[in-house]
């Protein structure tokens, strides 16, 4: 199905944020810098994202979205949020390994990481930050419901919050920037992950 224009205008004002918080930093993400990177007028960027904060939500919600498109077609499971079955655990070491490889790119890394210093000083930024770590959460719960159907919601919403902290913080030490990545580290993590997904101790 071909774009409409307006969603190629959108994707393009999208692209030019998300190269300006990875070359220049939070600290040149005013709306006339994201909107100078795009070749348009302040008012052109904001008829589509009234705010930085509308901006920001924006970016990260299409990250998020490819992400789980990419997550799918890899792991070859449907993520969506009213996906049901059962989950193995090679279906679990798949989907691991893939979510691994979504964090290792450097410039999502550098992406998130301006995001997060935006957001420690503007409550707005801060706001669609945890929007999206919301939704984040919540894919993760529904993987999590179908190796542990019989958690209760608290009890699996505390197993996603620590998968995804998991996976959040190992992106920043396995980058360039912290350098720390191993091949057993990577294992590491995943086993980990893995024995929080099945309850149980992995395999040795």
């Amino acid at each position: 199905m071909t774009e409409s224009k307006g969603a190629l205008r959108k994707a393009a004002l999208l692209d030019a944020a998300q190269q300006v918080l990875v070359t220049k930093g939070n600290a040149n993400a005013a709306m006339r810098d994201f909107a100078a990177a795009a070749g348009v007028r302040i008012g052109h960027l904001q008829h589509y994202f009234p705010t930085r904060a509308d901006l920001i939500r924006a970016v990260l919600e299409r990250s998020l979205e490819r992400s789980l498109q990419r997550l799918s077609e890899e792991a070859g499971l449907d993520l969506g949020a009213g996906a049901s079955g059962g989950l193995t655990r090679e279906d679990s070491h798949r989907l691991l390994t893939a979510l691994l490889h979504e964090h290792s790119a450097l410039e999502d890394v550098k992406m998130h990481l301006e995001i997060w210093a935006l957001a420690s000083a503007d409550q707005q930024a801060a706001a669609a930050l945890r929007s999206f770590y919301g939704q984040y959460a919540a894919h993760v719960s529904s993987m999590v419901r179908r190796g542990r159907p019989e958690l209760s919601e608290p009890e699996l919403a505390g197993v996603a919050a620590a998968i995804v902290s998991l996976f959040e913080g190992a992106a920043v030490t396995r980058s360039d920037i912290a350098g720390l990545r191993t091949e057993y580290g990577d294992r590491s993590i995943i086993s980990a992950a893995q024995s929080l997904i099945h309850g149980q101790e992995p395999a040795r």
